[in-house]
């Protein structure tokens, strides 16, 4: 499954217990208080389950700590349409 922008924030809302309008393609772990090193492997957890597994596959989305790196390296993987 393809992820969308609204994908990963409604992901991101649930994980963190914030309302979708509070989170935008700036938004990540600088500027969100609950946006912990715990938070971050929840909300991986979340996309891997809507992409059947294939987010834990990628590396580099370890490091992806914002709505727009996570978006760049779904773009650079084929998984965010």
């Amino acid at each position: 499954m393809l992820l969308s922008k609204d994908d990963i924030i409604g992901s991101i809302s649930k994980v963190l217990k914030v309302s979708k309008k509070k989170i935008n393609i700036n938004s990540g772990s600088e500027n969100i208080e609950s946006w912990d090193s715990l938070a971050q492997l929840t909300i991986l957890s979340e996309l891997d389950k809507k992409t059947k597994g294939k987010v834990f596959e990628i590396q580099e989305i370890s490091t992806a700590s914002s709505v727009k790196e996570i978006i760049k390296v779904l773009k650079k993987k084929k998984l965010f349409k």
